[in-house]
């Protein structure tokens, strides 16, 4: 008895449902078909669609309004006839020209936006503001890890922590905001880390993360203008955030591109280096390389301005917890976030104070001491100003 032929649309379909679980067995079962009758209609395939082109041009037509082709399979041989499926998709690079392109058309801050610069700045100490991991986009449960945390409450608290330190700050000649990476929660739609693949407890939508971190940061360079009369960002790569990161940090250049009052620092290396007289910062979030490491790092790649440096810091954040070393020519200090633990930080054990610092720093002195805004004294803040702000409860013990 002859196959029966499948018509074009089924067999469309067949080939998408191969695709989908790489085998035609799975497929006909999925597909309530025999098994024979889908291999032998598969390998017709190439029949109908002489060319891969062919065949994406002929389903890029069936694609409903509103949605776009993502990729799609062919059927061939190898040299030795052995049947395959190639399994295409659209370029990464398609994705980064995509963002590229829409930077490009980002227009620049309304001058009536930028405050005003001070008048009589300090000259020598440069405050620099520690965003410790923000995890704009991380969702946890009250029952599970202790607290709630969605962006809504996310984004109200750094805002508030940022403003009040910024604000506690001196008028000053200049001001660093250094983001210290993984200020987004996750990097695909998929809810993952783009590295590794790590699915992440999300809340909702990517867009609505990127959204929010879009706010905070203009936000937070807003206000450092009011305090200092030149703003310096550095953004950086956080194994959470490495892609959003890079394009934060592009976004944030074009749209300052007409304000020399504010430098985005290039952030391509993992690794920033900030000079500032006879003191050296250099940054890193603390993935790549443990307090050692990173030292014989920038002590290597930035010789000679660690040789003319006096005081040397290397700046860290990705475990959460303040940790201050000294190590042979520099201090090493990883620094606290806002944002409470996820299921996966909580079910490990992992515990830590949540803050946000502004540390003051001298061209000739060196460090010259701190202002730590506690997650307490954040909420307070808040409460006056929002009754309604979530604050979680203490956690007690069963009582019998």
């Amino acid at each position: 008895m002859p196959t029966p032929r499948l018509s074009e649309d089924q067999l469309l379909e067949a080939l998408r449902v191969v695709s989908e679980y790489g085998s035609i067995a799975e497929a006909a079962r999925r597909l309530n078909m025999p098994r024979q009758t889908l291999s032998d209609q598969v390998h017709k395939a190439r029949e109908r669609f002489q060319t891969g082109d062919e065949l994406k041009a002929d389903m890029e037509g069936r694609i409903a309004e509103g949605f776009e082709l993502r990729g799609y399979s062919q059927f061939t041989k190898t040299q030795t006839g052995e049947p395959i499926w190639l399994k295409t998709r659209k370029a990464e690079r398609d994705y980064w020209e995509g963002i590229a392109s829409a930077i490009e058309r980002v227009k620049p801050i309304d001058p009536t936006r930028i405050p005003a610069a001070p008048d009589e700045p300090d000259a020598d100490v440069i405050p620099w503001l520690q965003i410790g991991d923000a995890h704009i986009g991380m969702l946890a449960s009250e029952v599970e890890t202790g607290a709630n945390f969605d962006i809504a409450i996310g984004k109200r608290e750094i805002m508030e922590a940022a403003a009040a330190l910024i604000d506690a700050a001196p008028d000053c000649e200049r001001m660093v905001i250094n983001d210290l990476g993984d200020g987004t929660h996750f990097e695909t739609f998929k809810a993952e880390t783009e590295a590794s693949g790590h699915a992440v407890d999300q809340d909702t939508r990517y867009w609505k993360m990127i959204d929010a971190y879009l706010e905070i940061s203009e936000f937070i360079c807003e206000r450092a203008l009011a305090k200092a009369q030149k703003v310096d960002l550095l953004y950086n790569q956080g194994n959470h955030s490495r892609s959003n990161d890079v394009w934060m940090a592009a976004h944030m250049r074009s749209l300052h591109r007409n304000n020399p009052r504010v430098t985005v620092l290039p952030n391509q290396s993992p690794y920033i280096a900030y000079r500032m007289g006879k003191t050296l910062v250099v940054v890193h979030h603390g993935d790549k390389a443990k307090p050692e490491k990173f030292r014989d790092v920038a002590s290597s790649d930035f010789s000679a301005d660690w040789g003319e440096a006096e005081f040397r810091y290397l700046d860290g954040g990705h475990v959460h917890h303040s940790q201050r070393k000294e190590l042979a020519g520099c201090v090493f200090e990883s620094w606290n976030n806002l944002a409470p633990r996820d299921k996966y930080a909580h079910d490990g054990g992992w515990r830590s104070k949540q803050c946000m610092s502004l540390v003051l720093r001298s061209r000739r002195y060196g460090d010259r001491g701190r202002i730590v805004m506690p997650i307490e004294m954040v909420r307070d803040r808040i409460l006056q100003k929002h009754p309604d702000h979530y604050t979680p409860p203490q956690l007690r013990a069963f009582a019998a």
